[in-house]
């Protein structure tokens, strides 16, 4: 084994398991988080609780148009509440803890929740629903401690939940004021979790302070935007005297190093900002780093590997020489002192061996092919950066993101009348319907209908309704509806909020063969007057709402 070889397998254990000062005792008898953390161990996890709560708690979920309307004016709400339960960790069972399910949107679960159980140090437990492989969470927290940042340790949990095998959870650390203390000599700094938050005026009401809240004194926010608004002449030393630059050029380099494109940098998103009272600056901590270790150029249409620039503090700095070179410098120290091929897919082999007797048998197949798609990046990786730096470090032209609010462009309504098993049959042969649409202004000129019915292919526990209307110009508009199975029966009126019913609107164009992504429906609802699951059975409903368009 190389010294550097060596010096990455170090920092991995050390990030996952070494016994830091500052922590409060965990309760009597409860296994030590030291111990919870030790990478090779899997946390044994059985909850205990009321059946009824627990299905009220697994199906508590989140809406996109309750989340984006808000458009920036508060914290995103949450709509997870805590239930009385009894957890047994490694053997040691506790009563009276609180348990709630936790997630934004893409890892929320009805049958597989992630979770949060309050006790001592508590639990923290991601179902991985983005990350098949399950490894790219603690390979990513441990590529930031060898970099020298802080990072929440990392391992895996086998959860059963009344007997019931949940099967394997990546087991992350909470970064709350015990998390500060092991990293920071002062934990009464504040600390924010950043959800599409950004130090940008007007977009730092999105910042959840988790520490001081009754103080509630963000004017250390506000100096950080202060200091992004200053001319570029002054603009790193503005920055510097609210930032920790090295950490943060650092925290910068490493997020595009493992490519967290939902990170700070990428998408001001999946990240904790703590502000240090000892130097009077913030630094940055990462989170939800489930969709990282993926090849390709980032998805912001850039075509780059080697920068993602999307926030405010990265896209000034990008443009300015000295830091663009900086950031560069950082980027290539790192990718020579950190990234060790041969020290990271023994790693992801390590983890594999591991975990391969608890992992879902229904996602088994995924997990292999997602696993070796994160090896295969690892391999890949150096070549894909180097080969773009020694061209020159390449300009970034992208926009700063946009604010994550929705955007009403219009409404639209309509009917259907067809057969169940449809689906995916020629909507104008298997049914009919009418469509009402004005979207940005220009009412649609709907020449026929069709319509089709039957499970969505993609969900199997949702119901699909299609309204395809062929347009005056030789185009063609597609509705598509997502239904929860559960409240697919005649009678019922149905909201459209993007949980318990969905919709999206698209254009085709016959000429370049293309589908476009209009907009979503909702909120509106949905009223079906015929319904049943079984093949040929006549299905109707009405529906109406408004056309909004994605933030994203």
């Amino acid at each position: 084994m190389n010294t550097t070889t060596h010096a990455l397998v170090a920092a991995f254990a050390l990030s996952a398991c070494v016994a830091d000062p500052g922590i409060g005792e965990p309760d009597a008898g409860v296994v030590g988080p030291d111990h919870r953390f030790d990478p090779a161990h899997v946390v044994e996890v059985e909850l205990e609780l009321d059946p009824a709560d627990w299905d009220r708690l697994r199906t508590q979920t989140r809406s996109w148009i309750e989340i984006y309307a808000a458009c920036l004016a508060a914290p995103f709400p949450s709509p997870f509440t805590y239930v009385p339960a009894t957890v047994t960790v490694d053997g040691v069972r506790v009563e009276d803890v609180a348990v709630r399910k936790k997630g934004f949107l893409g890892s929320l679960s009805d049958d597989k929740p992630s979770l949060k159980i309050g006790f001592g140090d508590g639990l923290t437990l991601n179902n991985a629903q983005q990350d098949p492989s399950y490894l790219r969470q603690c390979l990513s927290y441990r590529t930031f401690a060898a970099a020298g940042l802080p990072a929440p340790r990392c391992n895996f949990a086998h959860v059963r939940v009344n007997g019931a095998d949940l099967g394997l959870y990546v087991h992350v650390e909470a970064v709350d004021r015990a998390f500060v203390a092991r990293h920071f000599e002062d934990d009464d700094g504040n600390l924010y979790e950043g959800t599409y938050s950004d130090f940008r005026d007007g977009w730092t009401a999105t910042f959840e302070l988790e520490t001081n809240r009754s103080a509630n004194d963000r004017r250390d926010l506000d100096a950080v935007v202060a200091a992004l608004e200053r001319p570029d002449a002054e603009l790193l030393a503005a920055l510097d005297e609210v930032v920790a630059a090295e950490p943060l050029f650092a925290f910068w380099a490493v997020e595009v190093l493992i490519t967290h494109r939902d990170g700070f940098a990428g998408n001001a998103n999946n990240y904790f900002a703590y502000h240090d009272p000892t130097s009077d600056r913030f630094h940055f901590v990462p989170w939800g780093a489930d969709t990282t270790f993926v090849p390709g150029p980032d998805p912001f249409g850039t075509g780059l590997v080697s920068v993602q620039a999307g926030s405010l503090a990265p896209w000034r700095l990008y443009q300015l020489p000295a830091a663009r070179d900086r950031y560069v410098a950082t980027l290539r120290r790192l990718l020579d002192q950190i990234w060790d091929e041969d020290a990271l897919e023994a790693e992801i082999d390590r983890m594999e061996t591991l975990i391969a007797p608890i992992v879902d048998p229904d996602r088994s197949l995924g997990h292999a092919a997602s696993v070796d798609q994160v090896r295969q990046f690892v391999r890949d990786r150096r070549a894909a950066l180097v080969a773009e730096l020694d061209a020159g470090p390449p300009a970034w032209s992208a926009p700063l993101n946009k604010p994550p609010c929705l955007e009403t462009i219009g409404t639209i309504s309509g009917s259907l009348q067809t057969t169940w098993g449809t689906v995916l049959a020629d909507a104008f042969a298997s049914g009919s319907g009418a469509l009402q649409a004005t979207i940005e202004e220009v009412t649609l000129d709907v020449d026929a209908v069709g319509a089709a019915a039957g499970w969505d292919p993609d969900h199997a526990s949702r119901v699909r309704l299609l309204v395809v209307a062929t347009l005056a110009d030789g185009t063609v508009e597609l509705v598509v509806i997502g239904v929860d199975a559960a409240r697919f029966r005649p009678g019922s009126t149905v909201p459209i909020d993007g949980v318990v019913a969905s919709g999206a609107v698209y254009h085709y164009s016959p000429t370049t063969a293309a589908y476009v992504h209009v907009g979503l429906v909702g909120p509106g609802t949905l009223e079906i007057t015929a319904a049943a699951t079984r093949d040929g059975a006549p299905i109707a409903a009405t529906f109406q709402g408004a056309v909004a368009r994605s933030p994203f």
